[in-house]
């Protein structure tokens, strides 16, 4: 991550730039819960959690009890969870009837949304994937640009769109990523090929000769200039491969590099939805800077 993450979080719930939702809660006073009242977060966009850490939580709340209260909003004669899903499970697992919790007035179902997605974050809980249907959830549900999804989660922009361009990958593909057969890393480089068939057999490839991800911006790289016909295939430079990848890191989306001799040439940029084209728009030529 580019840096500390939880911005969002605590301007949402009107803490300190440096508190979490976990430190309000703590210093919160808190109630014991029914867990049998509570309700799961609808919008919880964890959609797995790891067995293992699940057990050890487990034999923790066994132990210790639960040490941090989870946050909850009354709904009707219920409650609904807004933080705290795997303390929640685990003291289930733990045989436990309550849990201690606190219970907040003050948060809507837009903001549940957030809240969610930030502590997961936050606690690097998701795995790329999820957090990429995530970022769209709040886009989607909440009609939010993706810079804006950026200052919720305190993340640069353009980590916003690289996640969002693993949306775009075949199904197959997404799940490897998330059985971890390949990396966030492999993933980017396979969203630069436009063909499904070279994306599902190139997953195939990195997974027999767990090939690194530079091996494989590699490969993506020959198989878009194998594409072209034969007069456009000089040998490129060092510093124009560089300038490519250190655009695409900017810009958040694939970038084409095209240099003839003289220094003339093309830099073509992809885009596939009307949001991405205004967001490369307001990158490159914000409307302020034309009046």
């Amino acid at each position: 991550m580019e840096k500390r993450l939880g911005k969002g979080l605590g301007s949402l719930l009107g803490a300190g730039s440096d508190s979490s939702q976990e430190k309000k809660s703590a210093s919160a006073p808190s109630q014991e819960i029914p867990l049998d009242e509570i309700r799961p977060n609808p919008r919880q966009p964890r959609q797995h959690m790891d067995p293992e850490a699940l057990e050890e939580l487990r034999v923790s709340i066994q132990q210790h009890g639960v040490l941090q209260p989870v946050v909850v909003r009354r709904v009707g004669s219920h409650y609904e969870l807004i933080l705290g899903e795997r303390r929640c499970r685990a003291s289930r697992m733990a045989g436990r009837k309550t849990i201690p919790a606190v219970v907040r007035e003050d948060v809507d179902d837009d903001r549940m949304l957030e809240l969610a997605l930030v502590e997961n974050v936050q606690r690097s809980d998701l795995d790329a994937l999820e957090r990429a249907q995530a970022f769209q959830a709040l886009m989607r549900d909440l009609g939010l640009t993706q810079e804006q999804v950026a200052d919720r989660v305190g993340l640069k922009r353009a980590t916003i769109a690289n996640h969002l361009r693993l949306l775009d990958l075949p199904p197959k593909a997404q799940e490897a990523l998330s059985k971890g057969l390949i990396t966030m890393g492999h993933a980017r480089a396979l969203a630069g090929l436009e063909s499904r068939k070279e994306v599902l057999d190139l997953v195939a490839l990195i997974v027999k000769k767990d090939l690194s991800v530079r091996a494989v911006e590699d490969l993506v790289r020959r198989k878009a200039q194998a594409q072209k016909p034969s007069e456009e295939r000089p040998a490129r430079a060092p510093w124009e491969v560089d300038l490519e990848g250190r655009l695409r890191e900017r810009l958040g989306t694939r970038v084409s590099l095209q240099n003839a001799k003289g220094y003339r040439g093309t830099i073509t940029l992809h885009y596939h939805s009307r949001e991405e084209l205004d967001r490369l728009c307001d990158v490159l030529a914000p409307r302020e800077l034309l009046r």
